[in-house]
């Protein structure tokens, strides 16, 4: 079982602890950390989510990312996605935090980090990751307006790629 710390909606964890599923609450929020991979030619690492997933099946989406564990920093959680999701191995020190953005009872803290090898390369997880490619954004702003792109604002994704 997976347990989250429940955070104040100004970060500050309540002292709270849920199991994965159950609601924060109406004051409570759940951390996300979300890492996008971004290469020299200023495309991002995009992975497509399982067909079974229960949000989000088969869409394409940053990246890595999940909630983070109770106890755990955002940064150690983006670390550990990356490993666990694509087989990359970066320390929490390697990622560089770009913003957070509040969805419903979830804050999703972005961070970035650099590569350039071939998708390839990277071994996702069977279990969460269906495929990964890279993709400048004219392909993700498609994918997108096609809905088949997890529906982050625009605006957001547009800022990732940007930095």
């Amino acid at each position: 079982m997976e347990l989250l710390d429940v955070y104040d909606a100004q970060r500050r964890r309540t002292g709270r602890i849920i199991a994965r599923g159950e609601a924060p609450g109406d004051d409570g929020y759940l951390l996300v950390a979300h890492v996008c991979l971004l290469n020299a030619r200023g495309e991002m690492l995009i992975q497509r989510r399982q067909p079974w997933k229960d949000r989000y099946p088969d869409c394409w989406d940053v990246s890595a990312g999940g909630f983070v564990r109770s106890g755990e920093s955002a940064a150690q959680a983006a670390s550990r996605e990356l490993r666990e999701e694509l087989g990359l191995s970066l320390q929490a020190s390697e990622l560089t935090f770009l913003l957070t953005a509040s969805f419903s009872y979830v804050l999703d803290d972005f961070y970035l980090a650099r590569a350039d090898q071939a998708a390839a390369e990277f071994r996702p997880q069977p279990e969460e990751v269906a495929a990964v490619k890279w993709a400048g954004w004219p392909e993700v702003e498609r994918l997108l307006r096609a809905g088949a792109f997890v529906d982050y604002d625009s605006a957001l994704l547009r800022r990732i790629f940007r930095a």
